[in-house]
């Protein structure tokens, strides 16, 4: 009986899991999407298997917050679903434990939990870095053609470009920022006009900017900036050459940044870090490069987690609301991984607070849910 009655509650969450993880992944392929590339693909900058294949490399990204979401809201659909419909009355009337009619959705959130640490530490990482880097390749293409009006270009590493209007290589209203590696401004140019062009012997994107003004950061803080008069000057025409090479660099010269990192380069970086501390002497017993690596490493780990975690949380919410209408179990979801995520952001914040171990606390929103979760089950469980 147990068997049959497993299979029944495992095909509701399985089904209710597929079909609200479609939807995630979907909602949030579109929102990066329409953030990263749509605009690029509308005005035809971008070749449209090039598009698939970015939108592909995607999935491993989006799927780290789909997952845990999925699975919450196929735990609330389905034993929601059974619950307005007296299954799990009768179950618990026949001498089941709601440990036992809830096991399914605890299988399948531990299944889900180790994915999400697969996919965390490996896929995503990777995928994020090879989407970096073949928009970056379209883009040494056809570098004239991704400055867009009216849009803030980042994909160029180390600048902020930013062009009002423009008509063919005549550019109005011009403004380029460039960065050192605090993503700080270093210099700050603007124009009234110019021109753009590239130079396929050099591999050179030359700008010839006219009439505007330059201002020179020196890279201090921003209370010592305050202080001191703005350096500006006022030029008639300034052509800038940006060298391709020095823009994107070498694929082997990058240096991949923490989240482009899998576990094993996560740990790499964080011996290294932990080798340097006693040359840094730092006062606080970890370094902030260690701290920043082992916080992402963490939140990694408790992202995934948070799969299991979500899926206890929603098991005896799901029973004592007892609502089938989808939409209700979407916005309660919703509203609970809102939370969860929030508690998360929060931790977040600490990472400068090296001495309260962030890394440490970023796990106390599972330890609540969870906490929360296995009480009210087991205060169902006497009802």
């Amino acid at each position: 009986m147990l068997n049959l009655l497993h299979r029944h509650v495992l095909k509701e969450v399985l089904v209710s899991t597929a079909l609200a993880m479609g939807l995630f992944v979907f909602v949030l392929l579109l929102g990066n999407a329409m953030r990263d590339i749509a605009e690029l693909v509308a005005a035809g900058k971008l070749d449209f298997i090039v598009f698939l294949k970015l939108m592909g490399l995607l999935i491993p990204y989006v799927a780290a917050y789909a997952l845990p979401l999925g699975v919450l809201t196929g735990t609330l659909m389905a034993l929601g679903r059974l619950s307005s419909q007296q299954e799990i009355t009768a179950m618990k009337s026949s001498g089941i434990s709601l440990y036992q009619i809830a096991s399914p959705v605890f299988v399948i959130s531990f299944i889900g939990m180790i994915a999400g640490v697969v996919v965390n530490l490996h896929y995503a990482p990777q995928s994020r870095l090879a989407y970096k880097q073949l928009m970056v390749s379209a883009i040494s293409e056809n570098p004239i053609g991704f400055i867009e009006e009216r849009r803030f270009i980042r994909e160029f590493p180390g600048y902020v470009i930013y062009m009002g209007d423009r008509d063919g290589p005549l550019m109005q209203d011009f403004w380029i920022w460039e960065l050192d590696d605090e993503k700080r401004v270093k210099l700050f140019l603007r124009a009234k006009e110019g021109e753009i062009d590239f130079d396929k012997t050099n591999n050179a994107l030359v700008l010839t900017l006219r009439d505007g003004t330059a201002e020179q950061r020196d890279g201090s803080g921003s209370e010592e900036l305050a202080n001191e008069p703005i350096r500006s000057l006022f030029f008639g025409e300034l052509p800038i050459e940006l060298p391709m090479g020095k823009i994107f660099g070498e694929k082997s010269q990058r240096q991949a940044r923490i989240k482009e990192m899998t576990f094993a380069q996560l740990m790499e970086r964080r011996d290294e870090a932990l080798a340097a501390e006693p040359e840094t002497g730092a006062m606080e017993g970890i370094s902030k490069g260690r701290m920043k690596v082992q916080m992402h490493m963490q939140k990694s780990f408790a992202m995934a987690f948070s799969v299991f975690s979500l899926a206890i949380f929603g098991v005896p919410l799901a029973i004592q609301v007892g609502r089938k209408e989808s939409y209700a179990n979407l916005a309660i979801a919703l509203i609970i991984a809102m939370s969860y995520y929030f508690l998360i952001i929060a931790v977040s914040w600490l990472e400068g607070a090296r001495g309260l171990r962030p890394d440490l606390l970023i796990w106390l929103p599972n330890i609540i849910f969870q906490a929360v979760g296995f009480y009210l089950i087991q205060r169902a469980n006497r009802h």
